[in-house]
């Protein structure tokens, strides 16, 4: 195994807005069933989404800057040296 691959900023945007399609969904339906007002309960559950993504957004990149949990192997650096070398980079 190598080094983690970061997650690209298109690819948090894509995750963030599929989950809060679903969550969403759930919001919606909760408020109609307690108030049975369509047009409110879409309204919550659009407004909701938006906050919340943007929320999820900011929360993926600031988690994708804290190595916690991340691992790495010394073999990764020895590999791209090597590279580097063979291509002479590097050298003085």
């Amino acid at each position: 195994m190598g080094t983690p691959a970061k997650e690209a900023h298109l690819r948090s945007i894509l995750k963030a807005i599929s989950y809060r399609l679903l969550a969403a969904i759930a919001t919606t339906t909760i408020v109609f069933v307690f108030t049975r007002k369509l047009i409110l309960s879409l309204g919550v559950g659009l407004v909701e989404s938006v906050a919340k993504i943007l929320c999820y957004y900011i929360h993926e990149r600031a988690w994708s800057f804290i190595g916690f949990g991340k691992k790495t192997t010394p073999l990764v650096f020895f590999a791209c040296k090597q590279t580097f070398e063979r291509k002479g980079y590097g050298r003085d």
